[in-house]
């Protein structure tokens, strides 16, 4: 029982204990490596080292707030999600557009180097992607400045973190971590997929107006959208093996 284990516990892991779930509810997304800008180089996440040191005592806490904790080895990322679905930040046209970009992106570049779990990325390289992608004209609403507030959504969620400059200034950079994996289902990247190659401009931006989330703990958040997918699988019919 979470009581039990929870007094086990030193007054310094209880203090711990609190700091870190307050930092996995409100970014949802605990990776196993942390970006040091200082240094320029990532270093382990005593967040993350701390979970799975007490996964079970924290499975049980979320719990009795009907939220699901879960935890994949190979990419090294830990996150909640909400077992009725609810407690999602609904997020615009432009950050699902950037969601399906990054995680095309990251796929292809992680099979081209599979031992690696970030990926780096400058904002010309983006541009650049979005354009051979096709989604520079999905929608009127892609700009720099909206691209750059998708980002800043993004990184608050640990989704992407800041490698060089600030997300307005051109010159920027950025790592797409393992976390993007975990935002959309197969069957929503599929079919995200399928509107962008075959849709209109107006469906595609009512489709994935209805069809992104991040989950939060925000409880004044939309409650009717997709949750973390438990899958990465590639979308049918990408160039290069690349998935979204």
């Amino acid at each position: 029982m979470f009581h039990d284990d929870y007094e086990k516990m030193t007054k310094s892991d209880q203090t711990i204990f609190g700091l870190t779930v307050n930092n996995l509810l409100y970014e949802c997304f605990i990776l196993r490596k942390t970006y040091d800008g200082k240094r320029k180089m990532f270093i382990s996440n005593p967040d993350y080292m701390f979970l799975e040191r007490y996964y079970s005592v924290f499975e049980d806490y979320l719990s009795y707030m009907d939220m699901t904790l879960s935890k994949n080895d190979e990419d090294g990322v830990i996150f909640v999600t909400s077992v009725a679905e609810r407690n999602h930040l609904r997020v615009d046209t432009i950050t699902t557009l950037l969601v399906y970009a990054l995680r095309s992106y990251y796929e292809g570049q992680i099979a081209k180097a599979p031992e690696e779990t970030e990926v780096l990325m400058t904002y010309g390289a983006l541009a650049s992607f979005l354009q051979e992608i096709g989604l520079s004209n999905a929608t009127k609403r892609l700009s720099a400045s909206t691209i750059a507030s998708s980002l800043r959504t993004l990184d608050s969620f640990n989704i992407i973190t800041k490698a060089n400059g600030t997300y307005g200034d051109p010159s920027y950079s950025f790592f797409i971590l393992p976390s993007i994996r975990f935002l959309l289902s197969s069957e929503k990247v599929n079919a995200l997929y399928a509107f962008l190659t075959h849709g209109t401009s107006d469906e595609t931006a009512n489709f994935v107006d209805a069809s992104a989330s991040v989950p939060t703990t925000d409880s004044e958040n939309g409650s009717d959208a997709v949750a973390p997918a438990s899958d990465a699988a590639e979308p049918t019919g990408t160039e290069g093996g690349n998935n979204a």
